[in-house]
């Protein structure tokens, strides 16, 4: 035992000490690995967690876009955006992985999920394209590989997550023990400490003093520690608050447009969900795409910028002005009871941002904007966008919400017509009808106008009226173009025919169906046997691209007529730049030819202009017997209609049939033309 009294103090205070500090060393490491504990569930558990939430929501994007109305619903995260959350998700765990665990295999893990991430998200946008193009052989082709991928991608996400959560939950099995073993040194140490100290008062009361001294020295380390935990609480709770706060800010960023700080379409929705009625305004600026391609991404930034700060200008603050997207803008009505003042504040604003006048190097232009309004209605935001869109397609610059835009009978028979369309043009039921045009002079056959026809699956045949405008709707015109222009050449071929067939403006412009023409021509040797019908009433905003594809065409020994001439702001002027063969008299006109004296004089006129200048005349809707002898009184070159033959499949055309007397059922009956 030892002897020396200071000895023995120094002893028992250099254990008090060490019993201290492994206590203190305990509590830090346990702080430590709550500390990681709470960064691995911030960083990597929430990381994974919204990988699995992104990959969820992708696949309910894939899945409504497949829905009859999937195509039309707005999507809310953009295929851009869904890339940069999951980069930001992936940064975030390789580098988490590489600072705490520095494993060769849990990095290898990781490349290898990201690399099937980005396959997934590849082969989801090739899905997403043929659902957008209606391609259904593609759609079946890629759909099971997608939901093997999703499938995989899934299994791989938790199989990752496992294996952090394995490695983690070895690393904190190991801190833990560590932490308790210095707990268990130090409470040995401290306990062995107060067994010496108890012997060494029941030894020596000369001590006594040194005893107090010894117990006030304990009594203040007590405090000190007491103080530690009050400062450690103090600085948890500080800790705490700035996360909250940090959080709040990161939500409040995500509820923003960064290019305007206005609230964006995320958080409007949000603001919609807590109504179920609500007046809503949607603010559109009219042709600003045409900016944003001519002057570029910056100047069209710019626009916006202003432009929303134009409108906060306007507002009164009381409503929150919402960024939607692009360059539409929306606000809502704060209070259900002030509806009638929201629609009057929505029609001074209406006055005050008709014109906006944006000025820079580029010159000063003024943007109009185009608004849809809806008033205490459910669904508001779908009822303003309805009414936005046709105020788009008019020339009110502000339309109001009411129920006769709703056309839900058109909508259901659009639906129906475009299955109908699609099948058909899958199992090549478009077929052209051929319509005969007659030489006046020698009564005989001189070509015959290719119409086209839709076959349904019961055997009906249906007009083009039905399905032509449809098809421009849904991206499929330029296919029926080259389906019934590819039949018309082979039946040329085949039969020797001398075909009339129609062009819109829409096809000379899309250059896809324009290159497949002219090489569909070019590989063929009775090119010479087509005429093009080009229509006069549409609306062409390049006639220099029109005049080179004529006279590309005319290379094969192609002819050109212009129908329905009259029927629109006719320009003889442009035509005659054209360089046409025919000129098609509307229908209008001749149906009343013999009844109507101003029709007839129209007739003659057009009929001499075009003498004049080497062109002939055809004219259609040939109905009966009066119309065509006053047709033949005027001098017309050529005639159409059913007074001389019904269009009529190729089959009957080329059977040896020569009843060209072939009678309408009525002489009210008129023909609906591929165009």
């Amino acid at each position: 035992m030892i002897k020396n009294i200071s000895i023995r103090f120094f002893i028992i205070f250099i254990a008090f000490v060490v019993a201290g500090f492994f206590s203190i060393q305990s509590l830090n490491r346990s702080m430590q690995l709550n500390h990681e504990v709470e960064r691995f569930n911030h960083t990597v558990v929430e990381s994974l967690d919204a990988l699995s939430l992104l990959l969820e929501k992708m696949h309910a994007d894939l899945l409504m876009s497949t829905m009859p109305f999937g195509k039309k619903l707005p999507f809310t995260s953009p295929d851009d955006q869904n890339r940069l959350s999951a980069d930001i998700y992936f940064n975030t765990l390789e580098s988490y992985t590489i600072a705490r665990f520095g494993r060769k295999s849990l990095r290898e893990h990781l490349d290898a999920f990201k690399r099937d991430w980005k396959s997934y998200t590849t082969l989801r946008s090739k899905l997403l394209t043929a659902l957008k193009n209606g391609d259904k052989e593609a759609i079946e082709k890629l759909a099971s590989s997608y939901m093997i991928a999703h499938g995989d991608l899934e299994h791989n996400l938790n199989d990752l997550k496992h294996h952090y959560l394995q490695r983690f939950g070895r690393y904190v099995d190991e801190s833990r023990e560590q932490a308790m073993n210095s707990f268990y040194i130090g409470i040995v140490i401290a306990v062995s400490t107060l067994i010496l100290l108890f012997f060494l008062l029941m030894e020596v009361n000369t001590i006594n003093r040194k005893l107090q001294s010894y117990l006030e020295e304990k009594e203040h380390f007590q405090k000190r520690l007491a103080n530690a935990n009050k400062a450690l609480t103090q600085y948890s709770e500080e800790l705490e608050n700035e996360v909250k706060k940090r959080t709040d800010e990161a939500l409040e960023h995500l509820m923003k447009n960064p290019l305007t700080k206005l609230h964006n379409r995320l958080s409007f929705v949000k603001r919609l969900e807590k109504n179920s009625r609500a007046s809503v305004a949607i603010f559109n600026i009219d042709r600003f795409q045409s900016y944003n391609d001519l002057f570029g991404a910056k100047v069209g930034d710019k626009i916006i910028q202003e432009y929303a700060a134009y409108l906060r200008q306007t507002i009164p603050y009381l409503y929150e002005i919402y960024h939607l997207q692009g360059d539409e803008f929306a606000i809502i009505e704060p209070d259900k009871k002030s509806s009638a003042t929201f629609l009057a504040m929505i029609k001074r604003v209406a006055e005050l941002v008709r014109e906006f006048h944006y000025t820079d190097e580029n010159g000063c232009f003024i943007l109009q904007a185009s608004i849809g309004v809806c008033i205490d209605e459910k669904q508001p935001l779908t009822k303003a966008d309805m009414a936005l869109k046709k105020a788009k397609n008019s020339n009110e610059s502000l339309v109001i919400y009411t129920e006769s835009l709703v056309k839900k009978q058109k909508y259901l028979e659009n639906i129906t017509m475009t299955k109908v369309l699609s099948k058909a043009l899958k199992e090549d039921r478009i077929v052209p009808y051929f319509q005969p045009i007659s030489d006046t002079k020698t009564q005989k056959v001189l070509k015959y106008e290719v119409l086209a026809r839709l076959i349904d699956e019961n055997g009906m045949v249906i007009p083009p009226a039905h399905f032509i405008s449809l098809a421009k709707q849904i991206k499929l015109y330029s296919e029926l173009t080259k389906s019934i222009f590819d039949k018309a050449m082979k039946s040329i071929e085949e039969h020797g025919l001398y075909l009339s067939i129609n062009l819109s403006a829409d096809d000379i412009h899309h250059l896809p169906t324009r290159d497949y023409i002219i090489d569909r021509l070019a590989m063929s040797s009775h090119s010479d046997h087509v005429t093009f019908e080009l229509l006069e009433s549409e609306e062409t905003q390049n006639y220099e691209e029109i005049s080179a594809f004529i006279h590309r065409v005319k290379q094969y020994g192609v002819k050109i007529a212009i129908d329905d001439f009259g029927s629109g702001y006719s320009n003889f002027a442009k035509i005659l730049k054209l360089k046409v063969d025919y000129i098609k008299i509307d229908g209008s006109f001749i149906k009343k030819i013999d009844t109507d004296p101003d029709s007839k004089e129209f007739v003659e006129i057009i009929h001499k202009l075009a003498n004049t200048y080497n062109m002939k005349t055809v004219a259609e809707f040939v109905a009966d017997e009066a119309i065509y002898n006053a047709v033949r009184a005027v001098g017309i070159d050529y005639v159409q209609g059913y007074h001389l033959g019904r269009p009529k499949p190729l089959a009957e055309i080329t059977e040896a049939v020569n009843d060209t007397k072939e009678r309408p059922e009525s002489a009210e009956v008129h023909d609906l033309a591929w165009d």
